[in-house]
């Protein structure tokens, strides 16, 4: 798959979280959503839909060639990343920030999804709702992931809408 063209400027919140918004609005890069991810494995053994919700990062956003809106982003995780994965762990005041469960999680960069906002798989969060949005992690850590993404390649896309 091609890089995409068409790129919007990453955000720059600051170290503190910004309020989630509503639903109907465009996400923006940086922002963590609450989303059925479809991981690369799972799309291999013929799944067209994650097993479970989790926070995702946005980190890019892109507009097809028929003006759809399209949504890049990577997939946070509890468990210790394996032999082929490439992640970035999130720094404990961050996941406070978030109000994430679990002791520790990673943002994986080497595989990613996108799909056409506002999509069926961006979901409310348990216990949040009507909200969809953890908020937004610091743009420097937005900016190790982005890094991070070119170093191995931009990753191994799972077009969600194709």
């Amino acid at each position: 798959m091609k890089k995409p063209s068409t790129r919007s400027a990453p955000s720059s919140p600051g170290q503190a979280a910004k309020k989630p918004k509503g639903s109907s609005r465009l996400p923006e890069p940086g922002e963590v959503l609450n989303y059925s991810y479809l991981w690369e494995r799972e799309y291999r053994d013929g799944r067209d839909e994650g097993i479970k919700d989790r926070p995702v990062a946005v980190v890019l956003m892109t507009v097809s060639r028929d003006g759809l809106s399209l949504v890049h982003v990577v997939p946070f995780t509890t468990k210790k990343p394996g032999a082929g994965d490439v992640a970035i762990e999130v720094p404990q005041a961050v996941r406070r920030q978030l109000r994430l469960s679990g002791d520790r999680s990673w943002i994986v960069v080497s595989e990613w999804n996108r799909y056409a906002w506002p999509g069926y798989d961006t979901r409310p969060i348990p216990g949040r709702e009507p909200s969809t949005s953890y908020g937004f992690i610091p743009s420097s850590l937005l900016q190790r992931v982005l890094d991070a993404m070119v170093a191995v390649g931009i990753g191994r896309p799972v077009d969600r809408d194709q």
